[in-house]
């Protein structure tokens, strides 16, 4: 970018663009009116949008996609500015304008961005034509004067990513600034990404993390993720690290120079906290890839790492290195996303916070903690293990942050036993000598949440304080959560009361005669030799135990005491389990007729069966339609979603899902009708299902075993 000197913003001077320079695409865009000597600089782009159809079936590149360029200019400045993204102006005769522009270009005025009649740059009819050639949103050609100031369509002719294929090479990179970074990312056919981007800085041992200074100048090279952070083998194989706060970013929309577009050009945000029990996971976890989340839901998509296990956790009760270093990291993420996600086309005044599993435990951990509350706007949790037992609460209804001196003696003192340090008079200097993979690989791994006095300062989310985010939260559940978490099916001759007992205390830490801790039908605890009947029940006391009645608790009292603004509930009924994360009965059962399954017969809904749906990445990781309706139900789940984000709830602004060509979407959410808001008097869930088939439910039919299970809808209340 040497040829490009900026004075001032809105002022610029410039060079020819050098070949170097021609190779890059570029989001900020300066071309010179001619190539005489002191000739005039124009600004002709930035506010960068890609134009795509995106059903999220993986369909390949048919040339119907477009790059808008939104800042108008003359004719011949738009072809130089396609041309320095490596493209060149849209052609009609080439495109099928109906496929892909005939829905994104009503919708650009939709959203406020320019009158509904905006003509844009197209290529000439023939090369030597003296008349300049514009199209309309109905598809419509017309001559319109050369010199006249339009916004321009280029051609988008990069590749479909999926999880093998995602093509960085300079083709298709592109340059942003942010603050004063000069940041190269890419794009495929969707989106705008943005890989590595260090959202703190590198963190020191047992230490809150700060925010990144992105102020002063530099380049970064945003095309690689950054590394995991340290934790055992498992989901991450290698490469893990203790520096790793790294961020990756998907945007359909790239603004102009310093943030200078209007806020109505900013899309709503999506921050993204991923699951792993709080000792493992990745923000860059394939099957949470945000490329189509981005691009069909029109938000801004940003994952994070943050750290896990004992470098997430250890507290040492030294009023200095007090654990919680994980939950710094998450709100450090907020506070970056705060200052920086305008420069890749995301609102800071619409941020939706959300997480699977873990991630959703740091979300609800994240409402809870004094020091967030301002930096998001909504929240989504995904499958949140309120109810996850531990040896002093075997029962629990919610989360509970222990005491810094409770958890030091109980989970401190036996990471210090095990990497020989408890006697040490400097326990972080000896602890200094274990490398971060050593440390969480221990036999002991911290992953406690504790009352800090900084981050938390009360033992849980108290529904009847001011302290909880009062934002519109969406919270549930997969119906048979614990499904997946059983790895050893009945024998023949098994009893209900020796299977639930073991895979209890085996899988769950529950004590050994678990049974006689709850309210138990007869007919439950009589089951024998049976195996079908004694899985069902098993997994489904387990499930309603740790996650649905303790959500609906949460659902329940946070209605009653208006701790968020709406509360929103679901269940999901069908499910796609990624590979690698599966039992065979988690998969709907298959037949020679049927080999990818039935799913209109019974299977369980397991935990994580619904994060690529939300994602909308079945098809990148290269996994078939099991019944011609996985991609469709994809597609409403991801509209859902991305509606959230938008307006704060799960519905549809008058005119969306029309304007988008959203037919399918639509037609379901008209079967289903309105998505209801949780009022404690009444209580209802969304079931998520294809083909009518979801709908409102009563929390009655959902929350059957709570009350044998002791954890009734108002167990909060007490």
């Amino acid at each position: 970018m040497s040829d490009l000197h900026l004075d001032s913003p809105g002022h610029e001077t410039c060079t020819k663009p050098s070949a170097s320079k021609m190779r890059w695409s570029t989001a900020i865009i300066f071309l010179a009116t001619a190539l005489a000597p002191g000739a005039q600089c124009l600004f002709t782009g930035g506010g960068l949008t890609i134009l795509s159809k995106n059903n999220l079936d993986g369909a390949e590149n048919d040339k119907s996609a477009a790059i808008l360029i939104n800042q108008p200019s003359p004719n011949y400045a738009a072809a130089m500015a396609c041309q320095l993204l490596g493209e060149e102006t849209w052609d009609p005769k080439k495109s099928k304008f109906t496929t892909t522009l005939a829905r994104s270009l009503p919708y650009q005025a939709y959203l406020g961005v320019v009158p509904r009649d905006q003509l844009y740059w197209v290529s000439k009819s023939n090369p030597n034509a003296d008349k300049c050639r514009a199209i309309d949103p109905t598809g419509k050609t017309r001559n319109v004067d050369c010199s006249t100031e339009l916004p321009t369509l280029c051609s988008q002719s990069a590749r479909v990513s999926n999880q093998t294929v995602d093509d960085t090479s300079s083709n298709w990179q592109v340059q942003q600034f942010v603050g004063s970074k000069l940041v190269t990312g890419y794009r495929d056919l969707h989106a705008w990404k943005f890989r590595g981007l260090r959202f703190a800085d590198p963190p020191r041992r047992f230490t809150y993390s700060k925010v990144a200074n992105y102020g002063e100048d530099g380049e970064i090279d945003a095309t690689k993720a950054g590394a995991d952070c340290s934790q055992p083998i498992g989901e991450v194989t290698s490469g893990s690290s203790e520096d790793c706060l790294f961020a990756n970013v998907w945007t359909p929309y790239l603004p102009r120079m310093a943030g200078q577009d209007a806020k109505k050009q900013l899309k709503p945000v999506m921050l993204y906290l991923y699951g792993g029990g709080l000792t493992s996971g990745s923000g860059k976890n394939p099957n949470t890839d945000g490329t189509n989340l981005a691009s069909r839901g029109d938000v801004v998509v940003v994952s994070v790492n943050y750290r896990v296990g004992s470098l997430g956790f250890l507290n040492l009760n030294d009023d200095v290195h007090k654990g919680n270093y994980a939950i710094s990291d998450m709100i450090t993420a907020l506070e970056w996303v705060n200052k920086y996600i305008k420069y890749f086309g995301g609102d800071p005044n619409k941020v939706t916070l959300f997480g699977e599993s873990a991630g959703a435990l740091g979300t609800h951990v994240v409402l809870s903690s004094p020091k967030a509350k301002g930096l998001f706007h909504r929240a989504i949790l995904q499958s949140n293990p309120d109810g996850y037992p531990s040896p002093e609460r075997p029962v629990t209804p919610a989360i509970f942050y222990d005491t810094l001196a409770h958890n030091y003696e109980t989970t401190t003192k036996n990471v210090l036993k095990d990497a020989g340090c408890l006697d040490a008079k400097d326990k972080v200097a000896c602890l200094g000598k274990l490398s971060g993979f050593d440390l969480v690989n221990l036999p002991t791994n911290a992953y406690g949440i504790v009352q800090d006095g900084l981050y938390l300062t009360t033992p849980t989310l108290n529904f009847t304080s001011t302290l909880a985010s009062k934002i519109p939260v969406m919270l549930g559940i997969t119906r048979d959560e614990v499904g997946v978490m059983i790895d050893d099916p009945p024998a023949p001759n098994a009893t209900f009361i020796q299977y639930f007992n073991t895979v209890a205390q085996k899988h769950f830490g529950l004590p050994a005669n678990s049974t006689s801790l709850f309210s138990l039908p007869a007919s439950t605890l009589a089951l024998q030799n049976n195996e079908a009947a004694i899985l069902n029940s098993t997994i489904s006391l387990l499930s309603s135990l740790i996650f649905t009645c303790p959500s609906l608790a949460k659902a329940y009292s946070a209605s009653r005491h208006g701790t968020f603004k709406d509360t929103y509930y679901f269940v999901f009924n069908r499910t796609y389990q990624m590979p690698g994360y599966s039992r065979d009965w988690c998969r709907p059962p298959s037949t020679n007729g049927y080999p990818k399954g039935i799913l209109d017969m019974e299977y369980y809904k397991c935990h994580a069966g619904e994060q690529m749906i939300v994602f909308g990445t079945e098809a990148r990781g290269g996994l078939p339609d099991r019944d011609g309706n996985d991609f469709a139900f994809e597609r409403l789940v991801v509209d859902y979603w991305g509606a959230f984000a938008r307006w704060g709830k799960p519905e549809f602004g008058k005119g969306y899902l029309e304007v988008r060509g959203f037919e399918g979407t639509r037609r379901e959410v008209e079967r289903l009708g309105r998505w209801e808001g949780v009022d404690w008097r009444r209580p209802k869930a969304r079931v998520l299902q294809w083909g009518g088939k979801g709908g409102m439910v009563g929390f009655g039919e959902l929350s059957g075993l709570c009350a044998s299970l002791g954890v009734e809808l108002t167990v909060l209340e007490g």
